[in-house]
C-alpha cells in the first residue's frame, strides 16, 4: 500500500534534550508491508521516502 501526503517525523527524545523540532512537514510517499522473502508471520515496516532521501526510512512495527 502507497500512500501520497504531507508529513512531520518527529523524535519524542527532542523535547529532553531541550531542542525543538521544525515544526513544518514535507511531501512523502508512505508505504506499508513487509519485508521480501519472510514469512507471514513476519514484521510490518512503514517506510518513509522525500524527494532528500530517496532510499527512504523504515520503521517497524511493534504490535498486533
Amino acid at each position: 500500500m502507497r500512500l501520497q501526503c504531507e508529513v512531520e517525523v518527529v523524535s519524542r527524545l527532542l523535547p529532553t534534550c531541550g531542542l525543538r523540532g521544525r515544526g513544518r512537514g514535507t511531501r512523502a510517499l508512505l508505504s506499508l508491508g513487509r519485508p521480501p522473502g519472510r514469512a507471514q508471520g513476519g514484521g510490518v515496516y512503514l517506510m518513509v521516502c522525500t524527494a532528500r532521501d530517496r532510499v527512504g526510512a523504515r520503521y517497524k512495527h511493534e504490535g498486533a
